[in-house]
């Protein structure tokens, strides 16, 4: 089982590197303002949900998906709004989003940010066909002994990866930040924001073309 903990964290650490989604957005501009403790609990609450997708695509949630055909288009919806919403606002130079965090901050505290993070994560189903395909080249490589049975160990290690990721990435942002100018971070989070907007719009076409080629 430690292998399937093991593999579920290298996995979920790297793939979390890429800035490229809303919640990598989102810490990053935490650590951006020295919001330290905050961004940290806003990865948690993300790896929660993300690990839950983690656990259902190894315990072969495939067959689901191509049972429903219509689960794979409505997360490439919700991934197309959510993606394109937060990355057009960091293109136009809107890169302080501290604004969203002022709600759950004051009504709920750290309890409020944990869960926005997860509802961040739980309302992009496209997290769930992401997992799926790295659990289909899991398969097909052979040499991992990933079974239904080690879902919850492999998801147990895809929520410390993620966790060790982003603290790993707001302690070097607090180490950091103050040898950076804001016009180059503000810079980057134009140029994220441009990455993450084409990546919506990518979503949205293939949400578009696949009712066009249902009709």
């Amino acid at each position: 089982m430690w292998i399937a903990a093991l593999v579920g964290f290298v996995m979920s650490f790297f793939g979390s590197i890429p800035i490229a989604g809303p919640v990598a957005l989102l810490v990053f501009d935490r650590g951006r303002a020295g919001a330290v403790r905050t961004g940290l609990y806003l990865a948690v609450g993300a790896a929660s949900a993300e690990s839950v997708y983690a656990y259902l695509a190894c315990w072969g949630f495939s067959r689901f998906l191509t049972r429903y055909s219509w689960v794979e288009p409505v997360s490439r919806a919700l991934a197309a709004v959510i993606l394109t919403v937060l990355g057009s606002r960091l293109l136009l130079g809107r890169s302080d989003v501290s604004a969203i965090f002022k709600g759950p901050q004051r009504t709920l505290g750290d309890k409020g940010v944990v869960l926005f993070g997860f509802s961040l994560s739980a309302l992009n189903p496209a997290l769930l066909a992401n997992w799926t395909a790295a659990m289909s080249m899991v398969y097909a490589s052979g040499g991992i002994p990933l079974t239904p049975a080690a879902a919850l160990p492999f998801a147990a290690g895809v929520w410390c990866g993620i966790v060790a990721w982003f603290a790993l990435l707001l302690r070097l942002m607090q180490r950091y930040r103050s040898r950076v100018s804001e016009v180059t971070i503000a810079l980057g989070m134009r140029v994220m924001g441009g990455f993450v907007t084409l990546l919506g719009l990518w979503f949205a076409l293939r949400f578009l073309a696949a009712l066009w080629l249902s009709s």
